[in-house]
């Protein structure tokens, strides 16, 4: 197959364009992923811009050209984070399956979601400036869409099944405190017993918050 003079030279053309793209586009995942490291090992306030940039082997202006602010990363690392945890809860919470069903199914796709985006989970959870009106009114466009996906799959029917009605603002923090709390305390239950909490696998750390969900953790007396 050969190529004509126009179609060399147009092809010359676009190549460089296309590595331009492509380094910018490694650069941006590079400042995401050295800012999800750094934020969930020291903190969003002890982070300096300095330290990361270094880490992300960039130059400050990068960070500004792509997220604008420190402060625009992390909205990026909770707009990544949440996104991901709603489309599970939209794929495993919604259907016409039992509710026992559905909740089981959320769990397990959510604890596997959690581990495998552990930092991000930290920074989600750990990361509460309360005092930043900005970042509380970030969090809560996405708390809602969540409390919406759990009161409508899970407290209405619980309330319709049982006559007990849970507000969603209260269980929704609940459920994703219990499925997070393995990953946010490893490093302390290591300390305390390391053989104990390394011989819990993922797959059974599953099934105690299933079971702990379903039966609770006491039934006439008994553990179950």
């Amino acid at each position: 197959m050969s190529f004509s003079l126009k179609q060399t030279f147009d092809f010359l053309k676009m190549e460089p364009k296309n590595s331009k793209k492509r380094q910018k586009t490694e650069s941006r995942e590079r400042i995401l992923q050295a800012a999800i490291s750094l934020f969930a090992q020291h903190g969003f306030a002890e982070t300096g811009m300095r330290e990361l940039v270094a880490e992300a082997e960039v130059n400050l202006s990068m960070v500004n050209y792509f997220f604008g602010s420190k402060k625009g990363l992390l909205k990026e690392i909770l707009d990544s984070f949440f996104s991901g945890y709603l489309a599970i809860a939209r794929k495993d919470l919604v259907g016409g399956d039992d509710l026992r069903v559905r909740l089981e199914r959320f769990v397990t796709s959510a604890v596997r979601y959690f581990d495998a985006e552990k930092n991000s989970l930290i920074i989600v959870i750990s990361e509460l400036p309360h005092d930043d009106p900005e970042i509380v009114e970030h969090k809560a466009g996405w708390a809602r869409q969540m409390v919406d996906i759990v009161n409508r799959e899970i407290c209405l029917p619980l309330a319709e099944e049982s006559g007990q009605h849970i507000p969603a603002t209260c269980f929704t923090p609940m459920l994703t405190s219990l499925m997070a709390s393995r990953f946010l305390f490893t490093p302390i239950m290591e300390r305390v017993d390391e053989s104990d909490s390394k011989a819990v696998s993922i797959e059974v750390y599953t099934k105690i918050i299933i079971r702990i969900l379903l039966q609770g953790i006491t039934r006439d007396g008994e553990l179950v």
